[in-house]
């Protein structure tokens, strides 16, 4: 957040302080003491604003997407200071650079994925992972040039000042992801907390470039994962 809010002029909670402690396991855990916003997340309110509220959040938000993927990109997808990436797709309790990255190519985040399958689900079919290793590689293939991402641009992470200012929250996931991620996990998002109830699906083209493809193919790991 500190990175994001020295860099551009998007609008997100100001962080007060950071620290580490110890859980009940004994696990670090990283605590953030941060501003207090007025508002409601669009999750709250999207359905009954009038298409001249709609629009100029789109507005907003597009800016906001233009001003992260401006950023000078680094030579690694990782998150900041080429550390591993943080979206929960390649989590793992103990370390694996394999899975957890950073990572040099998109080929790298392909066979990461494929490891996290293995890994997770213990009776995960071979042929299954096998074809996923052949054709991943293919269909999640951007330019090979990072951008910054949120990496969780859901409703309930996009919050609607009084004023009609739209502010960015939940930024843990954020790093250097391929150029599709964005629309991506956006688009499953409106399959989330929304259950695709509203139009926003129908917004984020608006502000984000479309990846229908990579969004199916991700989506589809996201659900054996996590359903």
């Amino acid at each position: 957040m500190l990175y994001v809010s020295d860099k551009t002029t998007i609008p997100i909670p100001r962080v007060y302080a950071l620290f580490q402690k110890e859980d009940e396991h004994g696990r670090m855990c990283t605590y953030i003491v941060m501003e207090h916003v007025d508002g409601q997340t669009l999750d709250m309110v999207w359905r009954s604003l009038d298409l001249e509220a709609k629009e100029a959040a789109a507005s907003q938000l597009r800016d906001f997407m233009d001003q992260l993927r401006g950023l000078p990109a680094p030579d690694f997808f990782g998150s900041l200071d080429n550390r591993p990436l943080l979206d929960y797709l390649f989590f793992t309790e103990e370390a694996r650079p394999e899975i957890n990255g950073p990572f040099k190519t998109e080929a790298e985040i392909a066979e990461a994925l494929v490891l996290k399958l293995q890994r997770d689900e213990a009776d995960y079919p071979a042929e299954r992972a096998a074809y996923y290793r052949r054709v991943l590689p293919s269909v999640l293939q951007g330019d090979g040039r990072p951008r910054f991402t949120h990496a969780d641009l859901q409703t309930t992470n996009i919050m609607l000042r009084p004023d009609g200012t739209v502010v960015l929250l939940d930024w843990e996931m954020a790093g250097w992801y391929p150029r599709y991620w964005e629309y991506a996990t956006a688009i499953f998002g409106c399959g989330g907390w929304s259950q695709w109830t509203d139009d926003f699906h129908a917004w984020v083209p608006k502000f984000l470039d479309e990846y229908p493809n990579e969004y199916l193919w991700l989506g589809n790991i996201r659900s054996f994962l996590w359903f």
